[in-house]
């Protein structure tokens, strides 16, 4: 799996993965242990060969959450799906922030329920549930198995479908880059963690995250801009 760094605006794509099995999972842990301590670097693309997606590999990692690194990636992450994303690719995409596709994949674990098939290994089902709820997880797992890219999208498991997803990824990252880096690390973290939370725990821990903002240089450098009547000039301080 090899990065490449855009630096106006800072996006690190990963690209040219070709195999979801025990050696990915290294690189992808690898990869995200480096981009966690590089904060200039301010959203992660995952576009992999298509056939990544397909599911997991035959010398696949002994279970657990293989995908962890990637979702508690402090920057904001994008799959792109450029192939049907079945088995341990969904498992792998659901860990991202949004989802970006082609048209004409399907996504499911279309084996999950056969006499041969195989379970899920990295927390796919409790990754599904979280993000579609759990009427329509059961619904996917029992009934539909497959979802086209367009029934995806209206159930939200997609954020967009384009007939070019890595341009539409690049488009949604640019959005991204440009705007407060520690707001949307924070917002990314205020998401991620208060699902687990009760209520007013979740509530507590939003406003502390709010007030921590508050005294960045980026949260006056948008005030003042705001007022100036200028772009922000953010600076991830």
């Amino acid at each position: 799996m090899t990065l490449a760094l855009v630096l106006d605006p800072p996006i690190a794509a990963a690209t040219d993965a070709a195999h979801l099995n025990a050696a990915f999972t290294r690189d992808l842990a690898d990869l995200c242990a480096d981009l966690s301590e590089t904060p200039e670097i301010r959203v992660l693309i995952l576009d992999p060969e298509p056939s990544l997606w397909s599911g997991w590999a035959n010398d696949a990692p002994e279970p657990g959450d293989l995908f962890q690194p990637l979702a508690e990636l402090p920057q904001p992450t994008i799959a792109v799906i450029r192939g049907h994303c079945l088995g341990g690719g969904l498992e792998l995409a659901l860990a991202a922030d949004i989802r970006v596709a082609a048209p004409h994949i399907e996504l499911g674990f279309p084996d999950l329920l056969d006499p041969d098939g195989e379970f899920c290994r990295a927390g796919g089902l409790q990754r599904l549930s979280r993000a579609l709820g759990r009427s329509r997880a059961s619904q996917l797992i029992l009934l539909e198995q497959r979802l086209s890219a367009a029934r995806a999208l209206d159930w939200g498991l997609l954020n967009t479908v384009a007939d070019d997803p890595a341009a539409a990824a690049r488009a949604i990252a640019d959005t991204i880059a440009q705007r407060g880096p520690i707001a949307a690390r924070y917002a990314k973290d205020a998401i991620r963690h208060g699902a687990d939370m009760p209520l007013a725990q979740a509530l507590h821990y939003e406003t502390e995250l709010t007030i921590l903002l508050q005294s960045t240089a980026d949260r006056a450098e948008g005030v003042d801009a705001f007022l100036e009547k200028r772009p922000p000039r953010f600076r991830g301080a």
